[in-house]
């Protein structure tokens, strides 16, 4: 069982990358037990976190040293978002890669992370919340649908099977 000491919510720092890349690791390795082909060796890859820490907008929840939930908090959209019937927000923060250590699955803590980036978007006065899903990942779909997201539209990334679900959630 994980410990469950107290949260420190952190905007991630280069000492931040490895541990991340650690948790991501093991959350994709128990997705693809699950059948979930939602990540891969490259993305989320070790580039795409650096990045995001030189960007400052990579913002995690670590519990006794370990990174417990994480995800990339801009207002950076995909190329793809394009074919989105997007209806809120002329600005937007968009969610890039959330993730949940898996030792710390089925506890609350992406319900818990996604409450943590609506407030973070409503210091950044955007005016709504954009990311997407992948449409087999079904604890994810549940998760966005269950906190009032809408559906925008489906997208498909490179070397995926399934598309992704585009979800937004108006801030105003």
């Amino acid at each position: 069982m994980p410990y469950t000491g107290p949260l420190a919510v952190v905007e991630a720092s280069h000492a931040h990358v490895e541990p991340t890349l650690r948790a991501i690791r093991a959350c994709t390795a128990m997705m693809y037990r699950l059948d979930i082909a939602q990540w891969d060796d490259e993305y989320p890859s070790g580039g795409v976190i650096a990045t995001a820490v030189e960007n400052r907008s990579l913002f995690l929840f670590v519990r006794d040293g370990t990174v417990v939930v994480g995800a990339g908090l801009d207002t950076v959209q995909p190329l793809e978002y394009q074919l989105c019937d997007w209806r809120y927000g002329a600005s937007a923060l968009v969610v890039h890669h959330l993730f949940v250590h898996p030792e710390y699955w089925r506890m609350g803590y992406a319900s818990r992370y996604m409450e943590f980036a609506e407030q973070h978007a409503a210091t950044m006065h955007v005016n709504a919340i954009r990311l997407d899903a992948y449409a087999g990942n079904p604890a994810a779909l549940s998760l966005y649908r269950s906190r009032g997201y809408r559906e925008a539209g489906e997208v498909m990334f490179p070397r995926r099977s399934c598309p992704f679900i585009c979800f937004e959630k108006n801030l105003d």
